[in-house]
């Protein structure tokens, strides 16, 4: 059941993520008031998801590399935004990290 407090979690800190990228483009009060939003509301998931005793450091990398892979993904097909070498070595021992802490 912790699982799905942890992609509530996951789903609301990529929207924050997108709106705080949107407000360093236009600058409006609306995009930081989403984002902040957002933010809160992420981690009111995370606190439930913690409440009904996920494993915290299971959690927390998968947490971890999935916002990490979505902002990237988000950031090169939305924004043109170029992976580095450095980017995708990272983004590979992110994935390699779960697969060794999930099997």
């Amino acid at each position: 059941m912790w699982i799905i407090y942890l992609l509530g979690l996951i789903g609301f800190e990529v929207l924050a993520d997108i709106f705080v990228k949107e407000h360093s483009l236009t600058k409006t009060w609306w995009t930081f008031a989403i984002a902040l939003s957002g933010y809160v509301i992420a981690n009111i998931s995370w606190l439930f998801s913690m409440r009904l005793n996920s494993h915290l450091g299971l959690g927390a990398n998968i947490f971890s590399v999935s916002t990490g892979l979505l902002a990237a993904f988000i950031g090169c097909y939305f924004y043109g935004e170029i992976l580095t070498v450095k980017h995708i070595v990272g983004i590979v021992l992110g994935v390699i990290s779960l697969i060794l802490l999930v099997s």
